[in-house]
């Protein structure tokens, strides 16, 4: 609100009261008013509040914050709306910041919730693009030659640029800098930041692609499993330039890291999570299979239900003859044969008789599939095909009722049942329950076929169950075992350490712990390379094994060439002993070490402690006394053991 505006509004009120306002303003606003005057000027307008209704107050405060940036601008200092804009610009930042590390921590949670890829990069895509506020963020897959491609599944795009389609196929771009130099940069673990593709200073043909691609700024940073470079992980802005802030990059660094480390692992989780549920529901789905058709028949052999079937159901409806009749497999319907019968002495036999019928796979055969029951009273007065007709006198049928028997969604066969002696009018009782004798037997084939291959399968389920039960027990390996020297891990090492310290406390029994590492192991990588320093650790892991071989015992590697071993039941001489035995085992491998400071071989310091654990002992203390005395080690000059003293 400006100052004449609010003279303007002052006007209104009494005259005597306007006399007092406008002497105020000019001397307060005319002499220009110093900044050490505000509080007199504060309280003046106090005192007007107090001279007016209280229906004026607004228009005083608003007088009061007019005047006061008049004066803190007339004093060369900032006013009350510039610092209030300063103080949410600051928390804008810090806020922005709070909200990058629980996003950070967000996706982090994610990745490792989730065992199926393609979650975990979709995910994780989101989350990125929504916080760095760009309009999309990509996942490029090297291939072996160095090229690649831009997996689709992996990608997010905001509204808008989601249907350009530039990156979701697949798109294969294969960079010949990179190709030529196997990741370039990338290799050396280093992101690229480009605010704006015109201005980089990039080649034309460089140019040519980004515009293809509707690039106008973009950020990567690389994606490593273990040190192999697998792939980038690209934020783009396609609509303007971008200016990429520090924390931003940091952030996206970040998020290219964790996928690293859970791509192998949640590639091997998700294959073995995904072959489980499958082997679980095939199993549960056979064996409520089994036991369904366990409760319908008893008896799994078909020939002995055909038997069974037709001969109880010609004395029940006290006909001539009950035949099944199996069509011809790949036939299509032109011919077959009976396979189950039972007939009077008085009429031939069906059985094993081979029947050619093409009028039936003309017009019959799909009528049948549909459930189509054919009831014939009087063979000569029906209205039949003359093929048809010939074909039943050949059989010497008088009167018939035909339904079909169905295999699953397959017309199997037919259940036929003849009158032969003469015709036979047909009860409305006697045709259904040929049906529902039919829909049974179709019921016990298809039990037939499934019983056959659920034994099939519950041998190959009972081999899967097998493979799976070793691939749980190996997955549950890789939690604990150390990949490269196959001991225990620092993890298992917590979890044994932890409880051996209850247990000794309750069983009131010695506990002994050494620490180990190698001497000079840094010198000893750096001069013969690391394959030679892994190679050198498994050796001494192997050896020490050897040494530790209670079943209560373990060893595990504490970290880098230091080792840990877990003595159960054990004083501090025993655990001296053990100390000297893995000190023999060591130099006993004489690993060349050509740069040593003593002697040519590799060697190894130990630390000790034995106690019986009391309830205040923690794992924490136990592990500082094992390490004091390996450091005593190592400044008695190596190569030797200390046992902790207090």
């Amino acid at each position: 609100m400006h100052i004449p505006n609010i003279l303007f509004g002052i006007s209104n009120l009494r005259q005597t009261n306007y006399v007092i306002v406008t002497i105020f303003f000019y001397l307060f606003i005319v002499k220009s008013i110093a900044l050490t005057e505000l509080g007199i000027l504060g309280a003046l307008v106090e005192l007007l509040q107090r001279m007016f209704p209280v229906s004026h107050h607004r228009l005083f405060s608003s007088l009061w914050s007019v005047l006061a940036d008049f004066a803190c601008r007339a004093g060369g200092m900032p006013t009350p709306q510039t610092l209030q804009t300063q103080i949410h610009e600051q928390n804008l930042q810090v806020q922005l910041r709070d909200e990058q590390q629980r996003a950070l921590d967000r996706v982090i949670s994610k990745i490792r919730a989730s065992l199926d890829l393609e979650t975990i990069f979709r995910t994780t895509t989101k989350e990125t693009c929504k916080l760095l506020r760009v309009e999309r963020v990509a996942v490029y897959r090297f291939f072996e030659n160095w090229g690649g491609e831009f997996v689709s599944d992996f990608e997010f795009a905001e509204p808008g640029w989601n249907d350009l389609g530039f990156l979701g196929q697949n798109t294969v771009w294969n960079d010949t800098y990179l190709q030529e130099h196997q990741g370039g940069r990338y290799q050396s673990n280093h992101t690229l930041v480009v605010a704006d593709v015109y201005a980089a200073g990039l080649s034309q043909c460089h140019l040519d692609i980004l515009a293809q691609f509707h690039i106008r700024a973009y950020a990567t940073a690389p994606i490593f499993i273990g040190h192999k470079l697998w792939g980038v992980l690209a934020a783009y802005q396609h609509s303007q330039p971008y200016d990429w802030q520090e924390q931003q990059i940091k952030f996206l660094t970040n998020v290219a890291t964790h996928l690293g480390f859970a791509v192998k692992q949640s590639e091997l989780l998700a294959q073995t999570q995904q072959k489980a549920e499958e082997l679980q529901e095939t199993y549960e789905r056979q064996q409520l299979l089994f036991n369904l058709v366990s409760e319908i028949r008893e008896t799994l052999d078909l020939d002995i239900l055909f038997k069974t079937m037709v001969r109880e159901t010609r004395k029940i409806l006290k006909v001539d003859r009950v035949g099944i009749f199996q069509f011809a497999p790949d036939s299509n319907y032109h011919s077959g044969q009976f396979v189950a019968e039972h007939v009077l002495p008085a009429y031939d036999s069906a059985l094993a008789t081979a029947v050619y019928d093409h009028c039936f796979s003309e017009k019959y055969a799909m009528q049948y599939e549909q459930g189509r029951m054919q009831v014939i009273a009087d063979l000569d007065t029906a209205e039949l095909q003359e093929c048809h007709r010939r074909l039943l006198k050949l059989f010497q049928i008088k009167a018939q009722i035909i339904t079909p028997l169905m295999k699953g969604e397959r017309l199997w066969g037919l259940l036929c049942v003849h009158q032969c002696c003469q015709p036979r009018q047909w009860k409305e009782t006697e045709i259904q329950f040929i049906k529902q004798l039919a829909a049974q037997f179709s019921v016990a084939l298809g039990q037939a076929e499934l019983v056959a291959q659920y034994r099939l399968q519950a041998t190959e389920l009972d081999k899967a169950m097998q493979e799976l039960r070793q691939s749980n027990f190996k997955l549950e390996q890789l939690t604990i075992i150390d990949p490269l020297t196959q001991v225990a891990n620092r993890r298992r090492f917590n979890e044994v350490l932890d409880k051996e310290v209850k247990h000794q406390h309750r069983t009131d029994s010695y506990l002994s712990l050494i620490l180990f590492d190698i001497d000079y192991f840094k010198a000893y990588n750096d001069y013969h390379g690391h394959l030679a320093g892994d190679a050198c650790l498994s050796k001494i892991a192997k050896a020490v094994q050897s040494v530790v071989k209670r079943p209560t015992d373990l060893l595990a590697r504490y970290g880098g060439e230091e080792f840990a071993v877990i003595l159960p039941d054990t004083n501090a001489s025993g655990a001296i002993q053990v100390a000297r035995e893995i000190q023999m085992a060591v130099s006993n491998l004489q690993i060349t070490c050509d740069h040593s400071h003593e002697g040519n071989g590799v060697t190894i310091s130990l630390g000790i402690t034995s106690q019986i654990p009391t309830p205040d002992l923690s794992v924490e203390t136990l592990i500082a006394e094992a390490d004091k005395a390996l450091y005593q080690a190592k400044e008695q000059g190596r190569n030797t053991w200390v046992l902790y003293a207090a």
